[in-house]
């Protein structure tokens, strides 16, 4: 006779919960478990993980500080004379929209020519899922060969772009913009050597986490019919021990912009149940 058992965590990257050894972007981190830890016995029978439930907040940043951050433009200032700027976008999650509003203001905070049209606007091709600058005056450029633009997401490869003559005159990207960085979300954890096939890899992936929701909320996934992830290199092993991390579908740990993340995990095992015979 097979009886089953379980083992149930709920775990959050929250270090007021306990969360500890947390990385710099808060998609990973640790618990260590004070109570003697967990332990499947090593008699246990088809071990395995479910991911039942977890929160993330969608709001991973597409433009990071100190990474993609910049855009280096030359082009005249309000008293029309020419002028170098090196504006800095604050970190955030940016639609085409809302990165075009937030480089208007830093350029006219920069002293930049506004009147009677900015140096340039970012337009959308709809057809071609690409990004267009449209130049207002025939001086206006911008350097995308510097490593910390974010040329990816407005899809320009790293080059000057402009100046153009007769202006005003549109450039349109040589990629499909790419404000997306992030399609879905991988839950990782030690607790098993190899997690769920990714495609012909293995990389400790409990669960995947599709975003569903508004930027700014909360994604709360709740799988009608979670993976189940094998893990019987768990049998006969205390763990006290225990990290978590998230990443893109790129496999890179993303920035939580200080948002914490949760799952809601059982271990799952069968265990062979001997009847003693009474005298």
């Amino acid at each position: 006779m097979i009886i089953s058992e379980e083992i149930n965590i709920l775990v959050s990257s929250d270090p007021s919960l306990g969360a500890q050894n947390i990385n710099d972007k808060g998609s990973e981190f640790e618990i260590v478990l004070e109570d003697g830890g967990i332990q499947v016995p090593n008699e246990a029978k088809n071990v395995n993980i479910v991911v039942e439930e977890s929160t993330v907040w969608w709001t991973v940043p597409n433009l990071e500080q100190g990474i993609n951050d910049k855009m280096y433009i030359t082009g005249p200032n309000a008293q029309d004379q020419q002028t170098d700027f090196i504006i800095t976008i604050p970190q955030g999650l940016y639609d085409l929209p809302g990165l075009n509003q937030a480089i208007l203001r830093e350029l006219e905070n920069a002293g930049a020519k506004i009147n009677p049209e900015p140096l340039f606007l970012l337009l959308p091709d709809s057809n071609t899922q690409r990004v267009v600058i449209r130049f207002s005056y025939n001086t206006v450029s911008i350097d995308f060969t510097p490593g910390d633009t974010f040329r990816d997401i407005l899809g320009f490869n790293s080059q000057l772009v402009g100046p153009v003559s007769p202006a005003p005159a549109s450039v349109i990207g040589d990629n499909t913009a790419a404000f997306n960085q992030v399609n879905y979300f991988l839950l990782h954890s030690d607790l098993t050597n190899k997690g769920i096939r990714y495609n012909n890899r293995y990389d400790q992936v409990v669960s995947q986490v599709n975003i569903n929701v508004p930027p700014g909320s909360q994604i709360v996934s709740t799988p009608f019919n979670p993976a189940k992830v094998e893990a019987n290199e768990l049998r006969g092993v205390n763990r006290t021990n225990i990290r978590f991390w998230l990443t893109d579908q790129n496999n890179r740990l993303v920035n939580t912009a200080g948002e914490y993340f949760s799952m809601r995990l059982c271990i799952r095992y069968n265990m062979p149940f001997i009847f003693q015979k009474q005298n």
